[in-house]
């Protein structure tokens, strides 16, 4: 839980799993993308979607994924990080994926709130965050 460091002369907590701030944004780059991807899906899934012109599509496509990557990239470290603190001793990856799952529902609902549809933003992300950190579990430090 804690270790005392003799350097600082204080007491800090220890981390049982640990990742490289690059992994972290490699992390959140896969969720946006993830995210991104299952947005399209529910979106292409209205049949109204299907009258569209398949320029507009792929312009809309890529205007997605650049701001949900972006808006990963932006808040998911700071938000990873948090989840990682509150679960820095448990070694169990599938514990992290469902943590993470469960802050990216949360998270999701609540940006969707802005957008207008909490209902489809929230498993959105959820998803990708939950595959984000699966994703990455492979390059944790135990």
């Amino acid at each position: 839980m804690a270790e005392w460091d003799d350097k600082t002369g204080k007491l800090r907590p220890t981390w049982t799993v640990r990742f490289s701030p690059w992994w972290v944004f490699i992390g959140s780059g896969i969720a946006g993308v993830v995210t991104t991807a299952v947005l399209l899906l529910t979106i292409l899934a209205n049949p109204e979607a299907l009258n569209a012109d398949s320029r507009e599509v792929a312009q809309g496509a890529v205007l997605l994924l650049g701001v949900v990557v972006f808006v990963f990239l932006l808040i998911g470290p700071m938000l990873a990080y948090g989840v990682g603190f509150a679960l820095r001793n448990v070694t169990s990856h599938g514990i992290h994926v469902v943590a993470f799952a469960f802050l990216g529902l949360i998270v999701g609902f609540m940006l969707g709130g802005f957008i207008g549809d909490p209902s489809a933003v929230a498993p959105a992300v959820g998803i990708g965050a939950a595959v984000g950190r699966w994703a990455i579990s492979g390059q944790a430090k135990i």
